[in-house]
């Protein structure tokens, strides 16, 4: 399982695919949208007003339509490791999915794409 940016899209279905967040129409710098198969599964983001001896990178995995579980979000030093520990809780989390529990991520997925556009 490995990262890619949104413009080198992966052949491999496993592949993660780190987006740079774009809300309201502006583009953030530093916070990115991770989708796994088109799902969105997650955020990483440089966090802000944080203190320089701590952690400032955030990351947050979940898949819609199940709780997430406290050790699927956490901090980083870096962005290099905020992505190791995000790739270690989605490891985690898609070992137990069944493809009903993707079924049901993608209709609500779809759903909120669909409500969006309204917006």
């Amino acid at each position: 399982m490995t990262f890619t940016s949104r413009f080198d899209l992966p052949d491999e279905p496993e592949n993660l695919t780190l987006r740079a967040d774009v809300i309201a129409r502006q583009r953030y710098a530093d916070d990115y949208g991770v989708r796994w198969r088109g799902l969105p599964i997650g955020r990483i983001l440089l966090g802000s007003g944080a203190p320089h001896d701590r952690p400032q990178w955030s990351w947050s995995c979940h898949l819609s339509g199940r709780p997430q579980a406290g050790d699927e979000r956490g901090t980083g030093a870096d962005l290099a490791g905020a992505k190791r520990r995000f790739k270690a809780a989605w490891s985690r989390i898609r070992a137990g999915l069944t493809d009903q529990d993707i079924a049901k991520a993608q209709v609500i997925a779809e759903n909120s794409r669909k409500a969006l556009a309204w917006c």
